[in-house]
């Protein structure tokens, strides 16, 4: 229980980092989180954009500033 946790957790943190890492190539190191297609801004937890191919998961849309 506590090791399923735990692995969630660290998941989420690495969706964190990797969606700054981002976000700073980008050219925002000041954002969240940036699409890894075209570079505009997006919530966490997501990685591309819809234009580029990304899905809209219920309750987590993107922000297109660029």
């Amino acid at each position: 229980m506590f090791e399923n946790q735990y692995n969630e957790e660290m998941e989420a943190e690495v969706r964190r980092l990797e969606g700054k890492k981002r976000a700073a190539e980008a050219g925002h190191p000041e954002w969240d989180n940036a699409c890894a297609g075209c570079g505009c801004r997006l919530d966490i937890g997501v990685e591309l954009c819809e234009g580029c191919g990304g899905e809209v998961i219920a309750g987590i849309g993107t922000l297109h500033i660029t």
